[in-house]
């Protein structure tokens, strides 16, 4: 199984095995301001595939990048606006993917275009607030509430934070998507990979660290404990949650979410939402996209205030996109030395305390790609350990 479980890291046979196998997962598109208007589309990566996400007169769609006819790439660019036409026939297709504009169809085909019934693969899409996910159809799979569980609710509320003006970094990274994610699942590598930033002060005291198992997401709360999760949901339900600590919010699989203090300023926090998208390219090939969206303050009543953030702002968001950028360059940079020297039969990781979460993704990716059902990380079902909300884990 270890084998099993490396070859997708060194191997491009193993790699597509991998992508055909989490293309039922509910995966991480984009965001729906990305086709704010009718036409408007942006592509993305699922199941190892180039899909487009388009906003047509009936609503918000997504299909696989390549024509019915010949297999060629409808979409070339990452985004833009326009009706869903292919470049090498000019076939055009609706919103539910049907091909009924082809010309010359009935010289061409001796038959009109309804006939010939040309449709593109679908994907079926589904939101949590702003954000899109899709997957490749899945009739036994969960739903993306059940998926997400208590992440629903926080990236529901969330995406409010999300304005068009993100603070916007991409990266291509020549490692393995997994090494990315697992990256940001360890907490032990801060004081190495990140001596002027994170490590400046240590390395973490475990009584402040707080991991929640979420099925096969996870979470880390800065000086949390057990009941972190549940109020964070509770905020989040009611519209009443403001970034005041440090957390992370992993999503199975490729999306990281984090909250992030900038600075302080008149008694008050100036913080950053963090949205890293790993797209998956090859074996050893990562596009890594970071978004950063300033966190809503509360409200004030005091012009000064309102004043005081509307000078600061616009500072703090270059000072903070030059340590944001330095921070990912420096954890990319471990991700393609890891990649340089993975092989096939390399042992299992010995995990320190924090890098426990890094286990609970390899046992979720271990049931993904062996074909478990996803049906088996549904939050109904209450286990003993965690109810609702999964396992945990809080060191003392």
């Amino acid at each position: 199984m270890r084998a099993l479980l490396n070859a997708a890291r060194v191997c491009p046979g193993a790699f597509a095995a991998e992508r055909k196998a989490l293309e039922t997962c509910w995966t991480f598109l984009g965001f729906e301001q990305q086709v704010a208007g009718e036409n408007d589309w942006f592509r993305s990566v699922l199941g190892g595939r180039s899909v487009i996400v388009q906003r047509f007169q009936q609503g918000v769609f997504a299909f696989e990048n390549k024509c019915a006819h010949r297999g060629y790439p409808l979409r070339h660019e990452g985004s833009g606006n326009g009706p869903l036409l292919c470049g090498f026939h000019h076939w055009r297709y609706n919103h539910e993917g049907l091909a009924l504009g082809i010309p010359n169809c009935i010289d061409m085909f001796g038959k009109p275009p309804r006939e010939i019934d040309a449709r593109l693969k679908r994907v079926e899409l589904a939101q949590a607030g702003g954000l899109i996910f899709g997957r490749f159809a899945d009739p036994e799979g969960p739903s993306l509430e059940a998926w997400l569980g208590p992440a629903f609710p926080i990236l529901n509320y969330i995406s409010s934070f999300m304005p068009t003006n993100a603070i916007k970094a991409s990266f291509d990274v020549k490692a393995h998507w997994r090494y990315i994610h697992e990256i940001s699942l360890d907490d032990y590598h801060i004081v190495a990979i990140h001596p002027s930033t994170f490590g400046s002060n240590g390395y973490l005291p475990g009584r402040t660290t707080r991991y929640d198992q979420i099925g096969p997401h996870s979470m880390f709360f800065h000086t949390g404990n057990a009941n972190s999760l549940p109020e964070m949901v509770s905020q989040c339900e009611k519209g009443e949650f403001f970034p005041h600590r440090y957390r992370i919010l992993q999503v199975f699989a490729g999306l990281v979410v984090s909250f992030v203090p900038a600075t302080r300023l008149f008694g008050e926090g100036y913080w950053y939402i963090v949205v890293l998208h790993i797209l998956p390219v090859a074996h050893d090939q990562s596009k890594l996209v970071s978004y950063s969206f300033r966190a809503i303050q509360p409200k004030t009543k005091y012009s000064w205030l309102k004043f005081a953030r509307w000078l600061a702002w616009p500072i703090i968001d270059r000072i903070f996109a030059f340590y944001a950028r330095r921070v990912l360059r420096e954890d990319n940079a471990a991700c393609e030395l890891l990649q340089a020297s993975a092989a096939t039969d390399d042992l299992p990781p010995r995990l320190a305390l924090h890098e426990e979460r890094i286990g609970w993704f390899e046992e979720a990716y271990a049931l993904a790609v062996s074909g478990v059902r996803k049906g088996s990380f549904r939050w109904a079902e209450h286990n003993g350990d965690g109810g609702p909300y999964g396992s945990s884990s809080e060191s003392q």
